[in-house]
């Protein structure tokens, strides 16, 4: 009997930091992805690389492992992995048979996240702005200062 919280075992190689990235590659035999975005018609999304020797994949994401523990992600997300190959899905209750597959990538790599969102102008740019839907670096930090007794240090 398996267990679906088991993840892929460690390559021929220990690496601490290695993360083992589980989903789907989205790429066609010649490389493109093809995204349908929700536009009226037939309008899709290509992504394709070109630069020459990097080897990548757009990738699906459904879940993670990292330190021996398995992770999901909380919706799918599309990663653009460059450098590892894919290699058949072991662990983590995705199977092979279901047309999953596996990356190992470090924590220090880098990856490209593509984020795919279809609305009208008001949702995504004046909506998105609203206090409490920004993310907390766009919020203003200030710092005010006060003295005490016309000093500004308490000695």
């Amino acid at each position: 009997m398996t267990d679906d919280s088991v993840p892929a075992p460690s390559g021929p190689h220990y690496v601490a930091d290695e993360i083992i990235l589980y989903g789907v590659d989205l790429n066609d035999a010649g490389g493109i992805a093809h995204l349908e975005v929700g536009m009226a018609g037939t309008t899709e999304l290509q992504i394709r690389l070109r630069a020459g020797t990097i080897i990548g994949s757009t990738v699906l994401a459904y879940g993670y492992a990292f330190e021996g523990h398995c992770y999901r992600l909380d919706s799918t997300r599309i990663f653009i992995v460059t450098g590892p190959n894919a290699e058949p899905a072991v662990g983590c209750g995705f199977d092979t048979c279901l047309g999953y597959k596996m990356w190992r990538i470090t924590a220090s790599e880098q990856i490209l996240e593509v984020s795919t969102a279809f609305a009208d102008a008001r949702s995504l740019i004046l909506d998105s702005q609203l206090p409490g839907k920004r993310s907390p670096s766009s919020y203003a930090i200030t710092l005010r200062m006060a003295h005490r007794n016309g000093r500004l240090q308490n000695d």
